[in-house]
């Protein structure tokens, strides 16, 4: 398997969250899709030494390079009333996240490019293995709420890589392998692509349509919602800008398609892929890719 991690001064595409109102009938949308995903867990932040609840669960489809995670409200936190809050504008995809060596040297060059950033956060949560439970753990640097009105964008640092992508949850019935991009609808794809230039560090590389910013492993694209509808038959809802959807790579378009059919989930054919507008229970929309080579 590709390490997870990236190197120093390196910044991956890490993963993407829907939030939810309940877990379950999201989790089992996401199963339809062919996506394996991993036991419900409650989250934890510790502070000062202790464990705290972070008032949120997840479950999680692990890939081999990135994942997708559904996030919930467990309990009347500040994290959770930011989910609940940002279920008022719209169910599904409110999180993009990227990986680091050193979440704290993130957290500094946010602070210095006028970003508000939060005090950095030590998040565990518990994993049940073949050798008993044991506590994965992440470093994450979050800004403050609202200045990103696509939702909890953050970097984070993974301690535990083997506890977090394990071999029984890494093969999916869709042939998943891959988080490759992430893409935002917008009526100015100028402004956001700006906004998370500055976030990542990275530049932007506009091209007609579509502003991509490019990272070591992964990207962020901007589109309006016009040249997201033709292209690959997404209807824009929230207000915009908005987390619309992500590209995953697939081993086998065949096998994809097999498996969606059998689902009942019917797909805008691409040139390379198959774009899947999900149900409510998850919101958001997945642009299946062929993979290459």
């Amino acid at each position: 398997m590709t390490s997870q991690l990236p190197g120093p001064g390196r910044i991956f595409l890490d993963h993407v969250a829907h939030f939810v109102p309940a877990m379950n009938r999201a989790a089992e949308t996401l199963e339809r899709c062919g996506f394996r995903l991993t036991p419900f867990t409650a989250q934890t932040n510790w502070e000062d030494g202790k464990p705290v609840p972070a008032g949120t669960a997840n479950r999680c489809a692990m890939l081999r390079r990135g994942y997708i995670e559904v996030l919930a409200a467990i309990a009347d936190t500040p994290l959770a009333r930011q989910l609940t809050d940002r279920l008022i504008r719209h169910v599904g995809l409110h999180l993009a996240a990227f990986s680091t060596a050193d979440a704290g040297s993130e957290h500094q060059r946010l602070a210095a490019v006028g970003l508000p950033v939060l005090p950095l956060v030590d998040m565990r949560r518990p994993v049940m293995t073949d050798r008993g439970e044991h506590l994965a753990r992440f470093t994450i640097a979050r800004i403050a709420a609202g200045v990103m009105p696509e939702g909890r964008m953050q970097f984070l640092t993974h301690h535990t890589e083997e506890l977090v992508w394990r071999t029984p949850f890494l093969d999916h019935p869709n042939g998943a392998l891959a988080l490759i991009a992430v893409w935002i609808a917008a009526t100015d794809p100028d402004e956001p692509a700006e906004r998370f230039a500055r976030f990542t560090g990275r530049p932007v590389r506009r091209k007609i349509e579509v502003s991509t910013i490019v990272l070591d492993r992964g990207a962020v694209r901007v589109g309006t919602s016009d040249f997201l509808e033709r292209e690959f038959g997404i209807v824009s809802r929230p207000p915009l800008p908005y987390l619309a959807a992500y590209e995953i790579e697939v081993d086998n378009l065949d096998r994809l398609r097999e498996h969606l059919d059998s689902a009942g989930l019917v797909g805008t054919p691409l040139s390379d892929g198959l774009a899947v507008s999900l149900p409510c229970a998850l919101g958001g929309a997945i642009i299946f890719r062929a993979r290459k080579g």
